[in-house]
């Protein structure tokens, strides 16, 4: 009888299933620590968005123009001149979708002044800010979405 030295079949099989288990758990939270990233991203830019437009509307004399409903896929500053205006210094970070509109002759409650909503394109939820034309404002979060287009 010769002495074989190795492992058994059933010895390798469990080490894979084993492998394969932990693999998979592995996967499975590498999605939500990115998912959860990319939302703290969106998160941030619309707080500095809501920043920067309260920065832009400072000078109640000379309001910035309106704005129609713009959607930025570029990062850093705002393309869109008139939006440039209303977000002063603002720049949005890479893999972002940022969209915003502005209506400086909405001036009472029932109306929306200003929206703006940021999404990540490596993130499955979205971010809106509305302000109201009397000063109010609504932070909506954990909108259901996906990504970029």
């Amino acid at each position: 009888m010769r002495s074989e030295k190795g492992f058994t079949l059933i010895e390798l099989l469990t080490v894979v299933v084993i492998i394969g288990i932990l693999a998979g758990l592995g996967l499975t939270s590498f999605g939500v620590y990115r998912s959860s990233a990319a939302y703290a991203v969106a998160n941030k830019t619309i707080r500095d968005a809501q920043i920067s437009m309260e920065a832009g509307l400072t000078n109640e004399d000379d309001p910035p123009p309106a704005v129609a409903l713009m959607t930025q896929h570029v990062q850093g500053a705002m393309q869109d001149p008139n939006a440039a205006q209303l977000l002063p210094a603002m720049q949005i970070p890479r893999q972002t979708s940022f969209s915003v509109s502005y209506d400086p002759g909405c001036e009472d409650s029932g109306c929306e002044s200003a929206t703006l909503q940021v999404r990540h394109c490596q993130g499955d939820e979205f971010v809106r800010y509305i302000r109201y034309g009397d000063g109010a404002w609504d932070f909506m979060e954990h909108l259901a979405g996906t990504g970029c287009p």
